[in-house]
C-alpha cells in the first residue's frame, strides 16, 4: 500500500460459531490502534446496478426494496447512546472499490465470482495484485485459486467490507462493502453457491428456501440481515463471538436476526462513538447542505492508490 495509510478487509461468511466474549473493535495487527471515523457523520453512497437480483428485490414502481434493505441495514447503527450518523448521500454509477476505488463510500453488488466469469478468468488481472478484477468486470474477485475449481472456499464468503486507515492513528479514511450477488446464470442452488449468493428482500418473515436460480417467492440469503452486518465493520467494529449478535460472523440462508442490534452490539457502537452532553453539536442546519458539506470534505481526503 502507497503512502501512510493500510487497508483491511472483513469478510461476512458461512462458518462454525466461536465460544462468546464481548464486542471486539477492528484494529491495526501491527500497531494496535482501534480504527474508527473521526467525525461520527458519515455518507455513503449506493451502486443500485444490480439487474439480476432475485424478484423479491426488484424495483418496481411502488418502491426498491434494496435501497429500502440497505437504508435501514445503516439505521440500525443509529443509536440513541451515540453520535454516530450515517447519512445516505444517493444512488453512484461507481463501481470501484478497495485500494484501487475512490474516495467515496460505496455498497457495491458484485455478480457471481470472478473465478467463473469467462472475461475475467483469463484476464491477467486474476493474477496481478494491482489489479482489482471485481472492479472492471463487475464479480466478486475470488482470487487465481478459484479458478477451475468447483466448489471454492472463497465461495463461503458473502459480503466483504473493505476499509482504508491510518494505521498510527486509527483514524478510518473510508470503507466500501460489496455484497456478493447473483451472476445470472440458471441452475440449482448449492452450498456454496457456484453463481454467487442469491439474496431476497422480504421485510418481514421469510418464506421457504429458494432451491434455484431466478426462483419467485422464496427467500435465501437475506439482504438486510447481510448489510447490517458489514456496516457494523464500515465503522469500526470486529466479528463477536457473542450468540446472535449483529457482528457474529456466521450466518445462513433465510437468516434475519441480525436486522436488528443485539445488546452487544449497542455497546460497540457507543463505545466508539459515544453521544456528548450537548448532542453531536452539528447544529440545526438543513440536511441537505450538511451532506454537501460532507461531500466537500471528502473531496480533499487522499484518494486510493493501488498497491
Amino acid at each position: 500500500m502507497s503512502g501512510a495509510f493500510r487497508a483491511a478487509a472483513l469478510a461476512a461468511v458461512l462458518a462454525a460459531a466461536l465460544p462468546a466474549r464481548a464486542y471486539v473493535r477492528t484494529t491495526d495487527a501491527r500497531t494496535g490502534v482501534q480504527l474508527s471515523w473521526p467525525v461520527p457523520i458519515v455518507p455513503w453512497h449506493l451502486n443500485r446496478d444490480w439487474p439480476d437480483s432475485s424478484p423479491s428485490c426488484q424495483a418496481s414502481a411502488s418502491g426498491d426494496p434494496t435501497v429500502d434493505a440497505v437504508l435501514l441495514s445503516f439505521n440500525q447503527w443509529e443509536q440513541g447512546c451515540s453520535d454516530l450518523r450515517l447519512l445516505y448521500a444517493g444512488e453512484l454509477a461507481e463501481m470501484r472499490t478497495g485500494a484501487a476505488g475512490t474516495s467515496e463510500n460505496l455498497v457495491v453488488f458484485r455478480r457471481g465470482w470472478c473465478s467463473q466469469d469467462p472475461r475475467a478468468s483469463v484476464d491477467p488481472c486474476m493474477t496481478d495484485p494491482d489489479v482489482d478484477c471485481g472492479s472492471i468486470y463487475g464479480c466478486f474477485d475470488d482470487g487465481p485459486g478459484c479458478i477451475g475449481r468447483n466448489p471454492c472456499a472463497n465461495w463461503g464468503i458473502v459480503a466483504l467490507t473493505s476499509v482504508l486507515y491510518d494505521p498510527s492513528s486509527g483514524r478510518i479514511m473510508n470503507a466500501d462493502i460489496e455484497v456478493v450477488g447473483w451472476d445470472g446464470a440458471a441452475g440449482a442452488i448449492a452450498n456454496p453457491p457456484q453463481h454467487g449468493w442469491y439474496f431476497s428482500c422480504f421485510p418481514g418473515a421469510q418464506p421457504t428456501s429458494c432451491t434455484s436460480y431466478g426462483e419467485s417467492g422464496c427467500a435465501y440469503m437475506d439482504l438486510q440481515n447481510t448489510v447490517t452486518h458489514e456496516a457494523g465493520h464500515f465503522i469500526g467494529l470486529a466479528h463477536s463471538a457473542v450468540a446472535g449478535a449483529t457482528m457474529n460472523a456466521t450466518t445462513a440462508p433465510r437468516e434475519t436476526t441480525k436486522r436488528d442490534l443485539a445488546p452487544d452490539d449497542v455497546q460497540g457502537v457507543c463505545a466508539i462513538y459515544p453521544a456528548s452532553a450537548g448532542g453531536c453539536g452539528c447544529g440545526g442546519g438543513d440536511p441537505a447542505e450538511l451532506v454537501s458539506l460532507l461531500l466537500a470534505g471528502l473531496a480533499l481526503w487522499p484518494r486510493r492508490r493501488r498497491r
